[in-house]
């Protein structure tokens, strides 16, 4: 039978049905939204040949796509696309913003344009052109990474003196896998290295071989380059030993301010460290740069400087040297409250930053608070009789002076001789709580925000009985001061109010709540009591350091330990607290403030 043709399209009219392809490009095809959205998503891989796949020419675009990956060595690529056009049936056009992230902070955006051919199976893939990668790319190009370092800020003092300074340090690494005595190892390591690290024994040794990974090995310790050099020939001789080096950032001697870098240096590494400078450039299959696509300049580091005062840190550390005990002393300037000097001795760091942060009961150095409530309740002045008895009884506990009986005598003269009996009987003669307000005002108990360390100042709850009165009244209760906060205590004597502690020049230290107020009248009479320890009473060895002020304590501890021993005052503008942490009596911390005073130029 004859085919009829009606009027219908050519094909029809010649017998025959449409093909697959030509239904596909005739008709409107699927948008290009999926394909678009999972090329994007491929360059989050940062895999040259998983995004190359989605492309007309995968060989190709894997050459450039990669070329460009291992150059640049991105973190992170992330490419957003945004709305597809089509310019005609079979093809499509987005464009897409790249942002890739790089090491040193490098970060780099820009927009390129796809265009996708629509194949004869129907599937959409991204028409491979250089410039899919970047617009301003040709044939055979890719993207080079060229870096350039910043010029490195400083870390100063207040007097403009270098804290830290390019040190080259050896590490000494015992390999698990090549030390064939451990034991004999360890007891050789600890003969040459005990001097320059006494952490170093021979058990050290064999217990950091037995937990060390069988590729990185135990680090035994790390030398300085003096240090490395002196046993170097003996070190080479020891079996199973490593010693790569490497130059770092320290002060001058390694125990220098060692708890105070310690905590400051990675926030002032922050500040030093500058910005690299960065270019992008576009190069040929040789290499060759053809064109500057991006560029930052690099930006010098800034010079960070600490209200630290060398020569005051210096001081510090040769007054505490040879104290076996755990022994601090803190310095601060009252009039700006500029931290001068945090200092320790080796047994001190080795229980961490105690000067800022460990908490102590303050003996007799409480007095200064205990002294101030009770001239701001109208109590006593400096020259007001008091009784000072050898013992007072508070509702059956007894209160002991250190072996005297004064009698009756003026408050300058309690304070100066440190009569506790005199200091419980006052605090029992206030409100509850007008020790934890008076405490406020010197420190103790607020919470400070310092850029560069973490400080506490220690508690002094309000109290819950009349004999947790007296005893917080003489600094035997409850209550608890760091040194950070014992200097403060001084210093806001010697200021009149409490000043701001600094560490960082620059930076703003924070406070939860206001100091209350001091009267001028307040400041004037602790002044007075505090002068009078000095020329009539427990710390008379400080005459001739100058006109100096000052509190000792020695607080009791409990137990078989001996009482902790404190010294705060302040000469000029230098305030100052001592602790040697079980030394028993306050005649040692006098000593310590003695040699520093003596060592520091009065101001």
């Amino acid at each position: 039978m004859a085919l009829l043709c009606l009027c219908l399209p050519v094909a029809a009219c010649t017998g025959t049905l449409p093909t697959a392809a030509t239904a596909t490009s005739s008709a409107a095809a699927a948008a290009p939204d999926t394909e678009v959205a999972q090329f994007a998503a491929a360059w989050q891989s940062a895999k040259a040949e998983q995004i190359a796949a989605l492309t007309t020419d995968p060989p190709e675009a894997a050459q450039q796509i990669g070329a460009a990956i291992d150059n640049l060595q991105p973190t992170s690529i992330s490419v957003t696309p945004g709305p597809v056009s089509r310019p005609s049936a079979d093809t499509a056009r987005t464009e897409a913003d790249f942002v890739w992230t790089m090491p040193r902070g490098v970060t780099w955006k820009y927009r390129a344009t796809w265009d996708l051919d629509l194949s004869r199976s129907g599937a959409w893939s991204v028409h491979w052109a250089p410039t899919v990668l970047h617009p301003d790319l040709g044939a055979a190009q890719t993207l080079a990474l060229h870096t350039e370092d910043a010029g490195t800020g400083s870390l100063v003092d207040r007097n403009d003196v270098q804290l830290v300074q390019p040190v080259r340090i050896w590490s000494v690494v015992a390999l698990p896998g090549k030390v064939a005595d451990p034991a004999a190892t360890g007891a050789q390591l600890a003969a040459l290295l005990g001097r320059y690290d006494p952490t170093v024994t021979q058990a050290s040794v064999v217990a950091g071989l037995k937990k060390a990974d069988a590729a990185t090995g135990y680090t035994v310790t790390n030398l300085r380059d003096a240090d490395y050099q002196a046993v170097r020939t003996r070190l080479a001789a020891v079996k199973g030993l490593t010693v790569p080096s490497q130059i770092r950032q320290l002060p001058a001697t390694k125990d220098f301010a060692k708890v105070l870098l310690s905590e400051v240096e990675p926030v002032a590494a922050r500040m030093v460290s500058g910005t690299p400078g960065w270019s992008i450039v576009a190069v040929d299959s040789t290499g060759a740069e053809l064109e500057t696509l991006a560029s930052h300049q690099a930006d010098a580091g800034s010079k960070v400087t600490l209200t630290l005062d060398s020569r005051v840190q210096q001081a510090a550390e040769k007054a505490l040297a040879g104290i076996p005990e755990p022994a601090v002393l803190v310095a601060l300037q009252p009039s700006t409250g500029d931290i001068l000097a945090v200092a320790q001795n080796a047994a001190a760091n080795a229980q961490g930053a105690i000067a800022l942060t460990g908490r102590y009961p303050p003996g007799s150095t409480f007095k200064i608070v205990t002294g101030s409530a009770a001239i701001d309740a109208g109590l006593v002045t400096p020259s007001t009789s008091v009784d000072c008895p050898g013992v007072w009884t508070v509702d059956s506990r007894d209160i002991h002076n250190e072996g005297f009986d004064l009698g009756t005598v003026d408050l300058t003269t309690a304070f100066a001789k440190s009569c506790n009996t005199t200091f419980a009987r006052l605090a029992t003669e206030l409100p509850a709580d007008a020790l934890t307000r008076a405490a406020a005002a010197y420190s103790i108990g607020r919470d400070f925000v310092v850029p560069g360390i973490t400080t506490l100042t220690g508690s002094v709850p309000v109290a819950d009985s009349v004999v947790q009165q007296a005893e917080d009244g003489f600094g035997q209760g409850v209550v608890l001061v760091t040194p950070f906060s014992a200097a403060l205590m001084a210093a806001t004597v010697a200021n009149g109010s409490m000043p701001t502690p600094t560490l960082i020049r620059g930076t703003k230290t924070t406070i939860d709540q206001p100091a209350p107020a001091r009267t001028p009248a307040t400041r004037s009479d602790l002044r007075t009591l505090m002068r009078a320890v000095v020329t009539d009473g427990t710390a008379t060895v400080l005459q001739d350091a100058g006109q100096v002020y000052a509190k000792t304590g020695t607080a009791d501890v409990g137990g078989d330990q001996k009482a902790h021993a404190w010294t705060v005052g302040f000469r000029g503008d230098l305030a100052f607290s001592v602790l040697i942490v079980n030394g028993d009596t306050s005649k040692r911390t006098n000593l310590v403030a003695d040699a520093f005073l003596k060592a520091v130029p009065a101001s």
